[in-house]
């Protein structure tokens, strides 16, 4: 009877101390997924988004986490403090960089150049998502072909204001190439409906700038029907500055956040070119594994896109609803 107990003891201790072993808790900001490394998984890939703290990041962020529990990986997700944090985001890749654990890793950069400079000559596979780097090694760019999305939401706002209206554009960054992709493509499509872009401003991204740069545009330019711009943040501020003017524009934005979509079901913005950020942080994170795997990938996913006007907004907005509800 001794030796029963004795033995049951033993093998109680060895079955807590495996459970132990087993347990940890990540590190800041690093997400773990069920079936990832520390349910005996063995991959694990590094995301550095350009910050975690806004709405439309928080969409990425949503499908990073879905492809880790969906992949049974392990994903390191971080993100600087905001989208001007460069010397935070270059600090962020130098660790994982330095983490041999890390076998993969999907960047966002804050600015491309300064982010090739980090990277050096790694081994590891890197791909980036959202925003594109002149990095010669890099596996994958996953996607808006901002462009082509941009063209469409040109193309929308001249059917609406109609042939040999004049348009605003209000950019981000001038040099910045998202801002200049997605200037290049509202400009042909609303070349091709037949309305000139006569006015070209800049606002840095933010609501209440391009709200300022709204005032001026109508002072000086009252006959504008058209403002396209670069985020919907900025497409909302035009849209307040429009109104408090007394003035009925056609107005899209691009993104297609979750406030940007409820601007156009409330009729302050006429549409809003939506991108899938939640499918580019999940693509981004399949490719990475596909990549660690040493399966094929594309150097090129494209995400699509969508104009987003009052007859599918509400739809679609359930939709974005449902990603973060899941995240």
């Amino acid at each position: 009877m001794k030796k029963t107990l004795i033995a049951a003891f033993v093998a109680a201790t060895v079955a807590l101390s495996a459970c132990s072993m087993g347990a940890g808790e990540p590190g800041a900001g690093e997400t773990t997924g069920g079936g990832g490394a520390a349910a005996g998984g063995d991959i694990k890939v590094g995301v550095v988004l350009k910050t975690l703290s806004s709405e439309y990041w928080q969409y990425v962020a949503s499908g990073v986490k879905a492809a880790e529990k969906e992949l049974g990986v392990t994903v390191a997700l971080q993100g600087p403090a905001s989208e001007t944090a460069y010397d935070e985001q270059n600090s962020m890749l130098e660790t994982m960089l330095a983490d041999n654990s890390i076998q993969a890793m999907v960047i966002s950069p804050l600015q491309p150049d300064s982010v090739v400079s980090v990277l050096g000559s790694t081994e590891k596979p890197i791909l980036f998502v959202d925003t594109d780097a002149p990095y010669d090694k890099k596996i994958s760019y996953i996607g808006t072909g901002n462009e082509t999305a941009a063209k469409s939401g040109g193309g929308y706002a001249a059917s609406v204001a109609g042939e040999g209206a004049t348009a605003a554009w209000i950019g981000g960054v001038k040099g910045n190439t998202t801002s200049d992709d997605r200037e290049a493509g509202f400009t042909a499509g609303l070349k091709e409906g037949g309305v000139e872009v006569v006015v070209q401003q800049y606002a840095e991204g933010l609501g209440d700038k391009a709200a300022s740069v709204m005032e001026n545009v109508l002072t000086s330019n009252p006959d504008i029907s058209v403002v396209v711009a670069n985020n919907d943040d900025m497409a909302a501020g035009a849209a307040r500055s429009a109104k408090a003017a007394g003035k009925e524009l056609t107005i899209i934005g691009f993104d297609g956040i979750k406030a940007g979509v409820q601007n156009v079901i409330d009729g302050s913005v006429t549409a809003t070119v939506a991108q899938d950020p939640f499918g580019m942080g999940f693509k981004a994170v399949e490719a990475a594994v596909k990549a660690v795997k040493g399966e094929s990938v594309e150097s090129f996913i494209d995400t699509g896109s969508t104009v987003i006007t009052k007859d599918n907004a509400a739809d679609y907005l359930a939709k974005l609803e449902e990603q973060l509800a899941g995240s």
